[in-house]
């Protein structure tokens, strides 16, 4: 079962994950996109039912990578939140009880557009939130896709949850997320459990890797 593979981009060594995150060894760092917390909630409330778990799923797939990277920083490439009234009572709680797991690790939030009226989260979270773009060194951090800025080597970012469609005409596989590299954009799917996706069609020179059952595949 392949669960990581090791990716080399412009001089930095990642790994692309099955569980939809990406880690960077040297800085002990993992980066994911697109959580999407209380989702399920925001939908709710507005009369449309929809099963409930979908921020625990998504916690636990980002406590096991925690836990299996030993990372000591943790990213979200914006769209942390759907809305606003995503932060129900129950999801604050998951939160808190996540946050409080993981104390020893640093997080930080490069705000989305999902994020933008999100106002006052709780003081007890250990989560800083920094806007758009963010750098570590020569890798630049943001949330919607676009080439990297003047000197960054790589540009890592979100919001388009991609997916490549597999299969012939004849046999339809059907959809699944990806990781997207193009032109020094490194965009990571949406780990949020429940989220659509974005089919992309990729050019010459990119690569992809897709995620199936939590492990990866490259493309």
């Amino acid at each position: 079962m392949t669960r990581s593979i090791a990716v080399e981009i412009s001089g930095h060594s990642f790994e692309v994950l099955g569980e939809r995150g990406l880690f960077w060894s040297s800085q002990q760092t993992l980066f994911v996109a697109d959580t999407h917390f209380g989702k399920e909630a925001t939908f709710r409330r507005h009369g449309i039912p929809v099963p409930v778990g979908s921020t625990q799923a998504t916690l636990d797939a980002i406590g096991r990578m925690l836990e299996t990277t030993k990372a000591s920083r943790m990213v979200i490439l914006g769209d942390m939140f759907h809305a606003r009234s995503s932060l129900s009572p129950d999801v604050v709680e998951s939160l808190t009880q996540f946050f409080d797991q993981y104390k020893h690790v640093m997080f930080t939030l490069i705000r989305g557009n999902h994020d933008a009226r999100l106002g006052q989260l709780p003081t007890a979270w250990q989560l800083s939130i920094e806007e758009p773009i963010e750098w570590m060194g020569r890798v630049a951090l943001g949330h919607h896709p676009a080439k990297p800025p003047s000197g960054a080597d790589v540009y890592l970012c979100g919001h388009i949850h991609p997916a490549l469609r597999l299969g012939s005409r004849r046999d339809r596989l059907g959809k699944l997320p990806c990781f997207w590299l193009h032109d020094g954009c490194f965009v990571l799917p949406a780990i949020g459990d429940f989220t659509g996706t974005h089919q992309i069609e990729l050019g010459p020179s990119d690569k992809a890797w897709f995620v199936a059952d939590g492990e990866i595949f490259c493309h």
